[in-house]
């Protein structure tokens, strides 16, 4: 009960500070807990055997996951190109071994992030129940849709007509949003759009299925 007292806590500090940037907070932790990931692996653990078993298993990471990882690398202090060389020979090798039909199995990033989705839906789902979280969570961007399920699933039963209400709202909004934007850019409509409506079709893109983000969001440490 303590540890997921504690637990609760300190995604509390994390969620609030999500909420206070642009986009899904689901998404932006999500995000912070792969780079995390990256670094730890990188800088503790590349000779560690469960975790070359695994890279075996996998054949390294997904191409998205790969992608993210050479940007860590490119960007963060005390991570050197010499870990994931350590942590490739064994997915090259295992390569040679089974070709012409290697069998990858899941990446583990991928697993990690799946848990971390998982984990910050449910803490913040407790956490909407109080009232000045959910405050914040109004003044915030809200979720993306996959991530609004997913808490809309964890959530406790008591918060989940509010947050539905607060979702229908914002779709609502993105849609009259979207229809002012396409009316005013018209060469007969004299009206220039407002901010929001200038914001909306990218807000359509990382509404219905996620943010994403082109640099790492962990600069140090």
């Amino acid at each position: 009960m303590k540890k997921e007292t504690d637990e609760l806590g300190l995604a509390a500090v994390y969620l609030a500070r999500a909420l206070k940037q642009e986009g899904c907070p689901i998404c932006r932790r999500v995000r912070e807990s792969e780079e995390r990931w990256i670094w730890t692996v990188l800088y503790e653990l590349s000779g560690d055997p469960e975790l070359h078993e695994k890279f075996a298993q996998s054949l390294g990471l997904c191409r998205e996951h790969a992608a993210l990882m050479a940007q860590v690398v490119e960007t963060r202090e005390l991570v050197t190109p010499t870990s994931v060389a350590r942590l490739y020979e064994t997915a090259v090798s295992q390569v040679l071994q089974d070709l012409p039909r290697p069998n990858r199995g899941p990446c583990p990033l991928c697993e990690l992030a799946e848990k971390a989705a998982e984990r910050e839906s449910f803490f913040l789902g407790k956490l909407l129940l109080d009232p000045e979280f959910w405050e914040a969570f109004q003044r915030s961007d809200g979720l993306c849709l996959p991530h609004f399920l997913r808490v809309w699933r964890l959530a406790p039963e008591k918060i989940r007509p509010s947050l539905l209400s607060d979702q229908r709202a914002r779709f609502h909004r993105l849609l009259q949003n979207l229809r002012e934007l396409q009316r005013k850019e018209r060469f007969d409509v004299g009206e220039k759009p407002t901010e929001a409506e200038i914001r909306s079709w990218r807000e359509a893109l990382w509404r219905l299925s996620g943010l994403s983000f082109s640099e790492p969001l962990i600069k140090r440490g």
